[in-house]
């Protein structure tokens, strides 16, 4: 008997301490959004699209894209989905190479003009500086040096999450949203390890180009979409969801785009 005042104290620390880690939580995610909120940019991309079917053109139009890129050098050197500005060779995957009876459909895109939109509304002409189709990302500069710095996220401070660990997502709205800041707190809900290291959010898909935070401000990496060939093209693909259609939503790890990154800086 004299073991229940313990065993209640127990159970009352248990379920207060659970609340206030969650109010913890989202707490540092919401300094996180304030620290970070204006590396985190809109882009803006003109695109050429052209659809030919055995090798005969079909239709040729001019589109405009906007995503979401992630500032990551005070020069303004921006990451962002490769598929998100240049959709082409994405979309003839989904659609399945010769699977329209035999006849291949092919979807070519080309950006032709890029804008970054910066937290404070300024457009700012930009160039694609390098393309890494195999991770699905490009870097994105300024054409012309800023005349001040940019608020960059710094890849090398950075952390490897475990399976089931909380992330900080940021984002940015567009044009409906009013292109404000915004945020979601995921979990780790698998983790990749060949062909190379990749971390997979649990739940619904999550956007594409933005950055992902422990809750102690160390960034796991860069949100972007891993592709792989529709070989076996079918109807009732897309009910097995993006799996379904060849796709997947991951974090590339930090040091990975860190690395790339590098090389985009040499061809300057």
């Amino acid at each position: 008997m004299k073991l229940r005042p313990l065993v209640i104290a127990m159970a009352w620390v248990l379920l207060t301490a659970i609340p206030s880690h969650a109010q913890d939580t989202r707490t540092a995610a919401r300094e996180l959004v304030k620290k970070w909120q204006a590396a985190i940019v809109n882009v803006r991309v003109v695109v050429k699209m052209r659809m030919s079917m055995a090798g005969r053109e079909m239709q040729s139009s001019d589109d405009t894209i906007e995503a979401v890129g992630t500032v990551i050098d005070p020069g303004g050197l921006t990451v962002v989905s490769l598929g998100s500005i240049n959709p082409g060779a994405m979309m003839t995957k989904l659609m399945g190479a010769g699977a329209a009876g035999g006849q291949g459909v092919d979807i070519a895109s080309e950006p032709t003009d890029v804008k970054i939109r910066l937290s404070d509304g300024r457009e700012i002409q930009a160039t694609i500086a390098l393309r890494d189709e195999d991770l699905n990302l490009a870097f994105i500069r300024p054409t012309t040096a800023p005349d001040t710095a940019f608020v960059a996220i710094n890849l090398a401070d950075a952390a490897l999450p475990a399976m089931l660990d909380e992330v900080v997502v940021l984002g940015r709205l567009g044009r409906v949203g009013g292109w404000v800041p915004a945020a979601a707190l995921r979990e780790i809900g698998g983790i990749v390890s060949k062909p190379r290291t990749f971390f997979v959010l649990s739940g619904e898909t999550a956007g594409v180009g933005t950055p992902a935070f422990l809750p102690n401000g160390k960034i796991v990496g860069i949100l972007t979409l891993r592709q792989i060939a529709n070989d076996r093209p079918s109807a009732f693909a897309a009910m097995n969801g993006p799996e379904g259609l060849g796709l997947l939503s991951v974090i590339l790890p930090a040091a990975d785009v860190l690395d790339i990154a590098k090389q985009a800086t040499e061809k300057k």
